[in-house]
């Protein structure tokens, strides 16, 4: 089969000589600040982030960047060499908690170059079984989509499909493996992240205490360039937590800090929580 014209279109943007990517992306920001459609979209995502946490934050700005940081988003996937190596700090603690042979959850958001980091860290050794959904592995699915999908896998990850049911899941962290999973899905649990009551799923948090996986949690931050730094923070041990709703807590905690700092990161985060209905007397 022939590849799509998007395929092939990507792979000419993936040409762009790394020196000229700064001003091409740059010149790309400036056409789509242009239009009144983008600007709008992109300042409600990111109130959606910053209107509770950070009141006094220059949305207008940070709208700004967030167009930019998604035109890199946009770019980047077709720069395999350059997104799949992201500098990592706390490598330590991964190793540590898989170390122990329980299984980790690495937890992360659709922040950063989430697919990137994943690729990045099997360049360090590190054998993940990458959660995502079926349809990212359909030769029939869009060319961006196609493309993410091998970021992800282009550091020697495992796909493994969303619903291959929780025994699979099981089985990887009882095996000793380590699973990636998305902490801003779609779920049916009532939560409190961003300043606002959202609803997410307990997915993970339910399997780590069931298996007695260890919980890391892996974020992004911008420094100096383009690329972001990718942070794993100390393992959460489910075993220390009375409950799973406090092990949830200390997930969303860790997160919450680097989506508010760089909420321009946060690759469209309305998307990826749902808004409790309201009231039938108007209150939330």
């Amino acid at each position: 089969m022939k590849p799509s014209t998007e395929l092939r279109i990507g792979r000419v943007r993936g040409m762009v000589p790394r020196g000229l990517l700064p001003a091409y992306v740059a010149a790309r920001t400036r056409l789509a600040w242009r239009q009144e459609k983008v600007r709008e979209n992109a300042r409600a995502e990111m109130r959606f982030v910053l209107e509770h946490t950070r009141p006094d934050a220059d949305v207008e700005a940070a709208a700004r960047r967030y167009v930019e940081r998604q035109i890199w988003r946009s770019e980047l996937r077709w720069h395999i060499d350059l997104v799949t190596h992201q500098q990592v700090e706390g490598l330590e603690h991964l190793l540590a908690a898989r170390d122990l042979g329980r299984g980790v959850l690495l937890s992360h958001m659709h922040h950063g170059h989430f697919e990137g980091a994943m690729a990045t860290l099997g360049r360090h050794g590190v054998v993940l079984h990458a959660l995502g959904s079926g349809h990212l592995l359909d030769s029939a699915s869009p060319g961006w989509m196609q493309q993410h999908a091998k970021v992800a896998l282009a550091g020697g990850a495992i796909p493994v499909v969303a619903d291959a049911g929780v025994d699979a899941m099981v089985e990887i962290l009882t095996s000793g493996g380590i699973l990636t999973m998305a902490s801003d899905v779609p779920g049916r649990t009532p939560m409190r992240c961003l300043g606002r009551d959202l609803i997410g799923s307990f997915g993970a948090v339910r399997l780590a205490m069931g298996t007695g996986a260890q919980v890391v949690v892996m974020t992004s931050e911008l420094r100096d360039g383009f690329l972001p730094v990718v942070k794993l923070h100390p393992a959460f041990d489910p075993q220390e937590f009375p409950e799973p709703q406090k092990l949830l807590e200390a997930v969303l905690g860790a997160h919450e800090p680097y989506l508010v700092r760089w909420p321009e990161l946060y690759d469209i985060p309305t998307s990826h929580w749902g808004v409790p209905e309201p009231a039938p007397d108007g209150s939330a």
